[in-house]
């Protein structure tokens, strides 16, 4: 009954990583939205948003800290990451200049590393005989193409570049929305084959001799 056990942890791990990975692709969705509605001001909001959000965490792990017992204090560095992420919460607010110069090349570099874990799962899907792997080499080739060009800014203006990393974020993360749901899908039947198997191995045999 412990290989039933495992199974089923398994598959509860499976389904929390689906929804995390799942959260993640619609907020960057979300963040391509943005870009391709508001490609002015997207940098000041982006920033104004992460300044918030840094000030926000960090008084969060700052009163999470006062709030540990006595004996949890020691080997926990809530207090100094809490007033790290308020300066720079902070810093970004009153001075966004530096965060502006970078989050084009950050996001530039999201696409590249997107291309690559894309370019994973068309070999993964090529090795366990899944039809269609090409299209997702396909998929990573394109991908790749997007975040060299967003990286070396061949258009020369910032708004196109803020739209063209907007309809690349997008569309990455719709493909990575399909991809996931596939995955877990083939691991999802995979888990259940694994389970039938083990009702016709786990089996108690009586000893004649008893």
């Amino acid at each position: 009954m412990a290989y039933n056990y495992n199974l089923d942890e398994i598959k509860n791990k499976l389904k929390s990583i689906r929804f995390e990975f799942l959260v993640l692709n619609a907020a960057l969705i979300l963040l391509g939205i943005l870009m391709v509605c508001f490609p002015i001001g997207f940098n000041s909001i982006i920033c104004l948003a992460v300044g918030i959000g840094l000030c926000i965490w960090g008084i969060v792990r700052v009163i999470s800290y006062f709030r540990l017992p006595k004996e949890n204090v020691f080997g926990s560095f809530g207090l100094v990451q809490g007033g790290a992420m308020i300066g720079f919460g902070i810093y970004f607010l009153v001075n966004p200049e530096l965060f502006i110069q970078i989050i084009g090349v950050s996001l530039a570099i999201i696409l590249l590393v997107t291309a690559v874990v894309k370019f994973q799962y068309a070999f993964d899907f090529l090795k366990i005989g899944a039809n269609y792997w090409w299209v997702h080499l396909i998929g990573a080739v394109i991908m790749l193409i997007c975040g060299i060009l967003a990286l070396t800014k061949p258009f020369g203006i910032a708004n196109i570049i803020m739209i063209f990393i907007g309809f690349s974020l997008i569309f990455s993360s719709i493909w990575d929305i399909i991809t996931v749901l596939k995955i877990s899908n083939i691991l999802k039947k995979g888990v259940k084959s694994a389970k039938s198997k083990s009702k016709y191995v786990d089996v108690d045999v009586e000893d004649d001799n008893e």
